[in-house]
């Protein structure tokens, strides 16, 4: 490919300039775009498509040359036109890899407006970004994937978020094909022998590159009625959803939850839905979940498309997904950040907003509970010491792809609800209000944001210096609380540090600013005050005297871990069916990070699951379980396992059979969200025979195994199927597997096949477990499936090491086919069961010298290492006498 780039360049005059000077960060200041027009042709049957990029672009001083980006095209001409309207010779100069291109002018240009005009073509991409193809039995369908860099791979331009300016965009396409794009077609023209079609679309609204977005296919689409206009929208906004061929019926559910969601944000930030037009499209293959293009917002099929056999938890996430997307519309699309460092501002605010649209519009959802297991998961991984901030510096492609990752999205959105809750809703809100206003259609940073809610919060410096404490430096905050009382008063001390797992030494000492809201229990009921804990250590009078207990993160809406002294914690878990849901929730957070800590032995972790297991809340109920997992695997033995799956099992077992094995009518979604927890961790971790006995029977009915014919999904229930298939094709040997793997081929259903991959990569059979890997790099898997596959694998122990020597024979055919987005997290994939200094050592040896060859790798790979060797040092410290003891004594009981 870079030959046949050269060969294109030197044809029209371009030379390979000196490396030197090249920008390899951001481009410089002094040419900036002031708008774009773009006509592309595109068969997705083909192997390249064809541009033409006209770009208005202001000189800021006089220059000899342009810096600009174009990546893996062949520019066949490029002519510069100066204000006057006279041509100045110019050459297109490629620089290697590096994505960045320069038009250099035969003499230097005044400052100016001048206009550049490009001819070129390009392939479509291999890895689902810039402009992509995806077949589908006959079918293709052309799609685009511009974030966070790939624009480059699509047209020349300025592939920054700061430049954000207008496009005009035309499409000529294959005559039977649909074309949409980020704004509605203004004209159509057939060409004149009836085969093309060319689309004219309307200007957009200033956006950056990275938010262009068209697709073109033979898609059905659904049309629904405009949402009508309301007090802050004057006019009807049309609405409608396209999905690959013969898929239409299932774009209804999605379609009838947006008019609901655009209305919730219109009125939250008084600001009208930005765009002309609202298209959710799912495509057959995508990188990401969803992406948020203006106006266009692109998902992975199966994230979009729902039909009367699809799981409860499916209709809610493609809901969430979608509020999440919309919500990107005004965070992110009207308000864009200018540089990647501030990135948070876009996902961590479409993941907060997310959680206030559902709980608002859909409050059965518990999207509290939701947000909260997010918010620990992030904490997990802030509690690396090679953690990042929040708002890190990005000095190359790694650090933009690995900048989408749980701290920017859950700890971002964690760190936003806590200050709300700091400050209070209306107030917030105010803020939120201001900062969109001010910065309609163009760029807005995180100084500019924190200067619009401190103003709006009333308290002064304290809300700035607190907000950048948690943006600017990593880390979560473990606050230890402890009460004394005295002649009926109380005073509640405070002392913060950084939270470390066992083991974890750091010679830092941070500090933040962080609300500290407690709830304190009296009698019956309790109260709530809020502290701001600056110093390292701070005494704060309680009003109201001594209460019977209290827990130091009321609403559990803070971002930091408590350790209270040990008569706190007793009479808080003596309290804790007082506390909601959430607050319960941080309570087995605390006894989980407690036994991380090495403060909580095994025995004290497993007596605390009892109280939670009886829980309604399926996230309350099944709190501890992970963590049970892990000590299973890395400290139970022979002797002591078998002793230890037989209690959970009586523990959680008869629950599952109270439920059943099959969701009900009219059955409340936390008894569904229950059913699909325990069922996947007796059958999946505990191998409990008599739930793998229900499973397997309704996964062999899926498959067609048990006399029923052709393969039919639908026969296992809607929320157990993978689980079901994965026992099906465990216990069912090569037949099974036989059918599994027909049946993926014939599906052209992205969510059955994604279960049916994952059914594959679960054998434990060595033989056809070598099988399912090498599959997985056939054509016959997409590539944004590969991965269902491959973390299967990785789950079953007896896959690990052929799974690590297989992908030390295959790391390139591998590698190469991951996405951008994937590579950096390539080591966490093969990294599940590691937790010895030789695992991580080992690891280390093979990959360390391949990083370079990832985007983003050396982080990924660090920060696997990392936890690897944290897990090994926490499994040495943990007292296995003692677990056996509890063993023992909990064997009949």
């Amino acid at each position: 490919m870079r030959a046949l780039i050269l060969s294109g360049l030197l044809a029209c005059g371009a030379a390979v300039a000196k490396e030197g000077g090249v920008p390899t960060g951001k481009l410089p200041t002094d040419a900036a775009p002031l708008h774009y027009a773009l006509h592309l042709t595109v068969d997705p049957r083909r192997d390249r498509f064809d541009g033409e990029a006209r770009i208005r672009v202001r000189l800021a001083k006089a220059s000899d040359h342009v810096w600009l980006h174009a990546q893996q095209m062949n520019i066949r001409a490029v002519h510069a036109t100066d204000a006057a309207g006279k041509n100045a010779d110019a050459k297109a100069i490629t620089h290697g890899d590096t994505g960045v291109l320069e038009v250099r002018f035969a003499h230097s240009l005044a400052a100016q407006e001048i206009e550049l005009a490009f001819d070129y073509d390009a392939p479509f991409n291999g890895q689902l970004e810039g402009v992509y193809k995806v077949k589908v039995g006959d079918d293709a369908y052309a799609v685009t994937q511009m974030e966070p860099v790939s624009a480059r791979l699509a047209f020349p331009g300025f592939d920054e978020p700061r430049f954000k300016v207008p496009f005009d965009l035309v499409l000529t396409v294959p005559a039977q094909d649909v074309a949409v794009a980020n704004t509605r077609v203004l004209r159509e023209e057939k060409s004149a022998d009836a085969a093309w079609k060319t689309l004219t679309f309307a200007t957009t609204p200033p956006l950056p590159t990275y938010l262009v977005a068209f697709a073109v296919g033979p898609w059905d689409v659904a049309d629904a009625p405009p949402i009508p206009p309301n007090a802050v929208r004057k006019g009807a906004l049309p609405l409608r959803a396209l999905g690959p061929r013969g898929s239409k019926d299932k774009l209804a559910w999605a379609l009838e939850v947006a008019p609901a969601i655009v209305r919730f944000y219109e009125d939250y930030t008084a600001q009208p839905y930005p765009f002309d037009k609202l298209d959710l499209l799912g495509a057959p293959d995508f990188s990401a979940g969803a992406m948020e293009n203006a106006g266009l917002i692109v998902y992975r099929d199966a994230y979009l498309l729902t039909d009367a056999h699809s799981a409860a938890d499916h209709y809610r996430s493609v809901f969430n997904i979608e509020a999440h997307e919309i919500a990107h519309q005004w965070y992110g699309d009207l308000v864009t950040v200018p540089w990647w460092d501030d990135i948070w501002l876009n996902e961590a605010y479409a993941t907060w907003g997310q959680a206030k649209a559902t709980s608002s519009l859909r409050p059965e959802y518990h999207a509290d509970l939701e947000s909260l297991e997010a918010r620990l998961y992030a904490m997990a991984n802030d509690s690396l010491l090679s953690t990042r901030k929040i708002r890190q510096p990005i000095l190359g492609r790694g650090d933009i792809e690995t900048a989408f990752d749980s701290i920017t999205y859950q700890k971002g959105a964690a760190v936003l609800a806590m200050f709300e809750r700091w400050v209070g809703e209306d107030t917030f809100r105010k803020g939120m209000r201001e900062y969109l206003a001010s910065h309609a259609f163009g760029s807005g940073s995180s100084d500019d944001l924190i200067a619009s809610l401190t103003r709006a919060s009333g308290r002064g410096d304290a809300f700035a210096k607190g907000m950048r404490s948690f943006l600017d430096q990593p880390g979560v905050p473990l606050v230890r609380s402890e009460l004394a009382c005295d002649a009926g008063k109380a005073r509640l001390t405070l002392a913060q540090s950084r939270y470390l797992p066992y083991g974890v030494l750091s010679k830092d000492a941070p500090r933040w600013g962080v609300p500290v809201c407690t709830r304190f229990g009296r009698g019956e009921g309790s109260d709530t005050q809020c502290f701001l804990l600056e110093a390292p250590e701070q005494q704060f009078e309680i009003a109201g005297g001594c209460p019977d207990w209290y827990l130091p993160n009321a609403d559990a809406r803070g971002y930091y871990r408590f350790d209270l002294a040990t008569a706190d914690l007793a009479n808080l878990g003596a309290a804790a069916g007082k506390l909601s849901a959430p607050e319960q929730l941080v309570y087995a957070d605390a006894v989980e990070s407690g036994f991380r800590r090495g403060s909580v032995s095994a025995g004290a972790l497993l007596d605390a699951m009892p109280a939670l297991a009886g829980a309604d809340a399926p996230q309350v109920a099944t709190a501890l379980l992970p963590r049970y997992e892990w000590i299973r695997e890395h400290v139970a033995d022979a002797a002591t396992r078998p002793a230890l799956d037989a209690w959970v099992t009586r523990l959680y077992a008869p629950r599952l059979g109270r439920l059943g094995w099959h969701r009900k009518d009219g059955e409340p979604g936390t008894d569904t969200a229950l059913r699909t927890r325990i069922a996947e961790f007796l059958a999946m971790v505990v191998r409990d025979p008599a739930t793998r006995a229900e499973l397997g029977k309704q996964g062999r009915a899926a498959l067609g195994l048990d006399g029923g014919g052709k393969p039919d999904l639908t026969r296992a229930d809607a929320d157990l199927r993978v689980t079901a298939l994965k026992v099906a094709v465990q216990d069912g040997g090569l037949p099974a597997f036989d059918a599994a793997q027909a049946a993926f081929e014939a599906s052209r259903d992205t969510t059955e096949r994604y279960a049916l991959l994952a059914a594959l990569g679960a054998t434990r059979d060595p033989a056809l477990g070598a099988r399912a890997r090498d599959y997985g790099l056939t054509a016959a898997v997409q590539i944004g499936e590969m991965g269902r596959l491959y973390d299967a694998q990785a789950d079953e122990p007896e896959n690990r090491a052929a799974l690590w020597a297989w992908l030390t024979r295959n790391f390139e055919p591998y590698r190469k086919r991951l996405p951008p987005f994937a590579q950096a997290w390539l080591p966490k994939t093969f990294s599940p069961g590691r937790c010895s200094t030789a695992d991580a050592d080992g690891m280390s040896a093979f990959l360390a010298p391949r990083t370079k060859d990832l985007i983003g790798g050396e982080r990924g790979l660090g920060q696997t290492l990392e936890g690897i060797r944290q897990c090994s040092a926490l499994r040495e410290h943990v007292d296995r006498k003692a677990l056996a003891d509890w063993s023992a004594a909990h064997a009949k009981h």
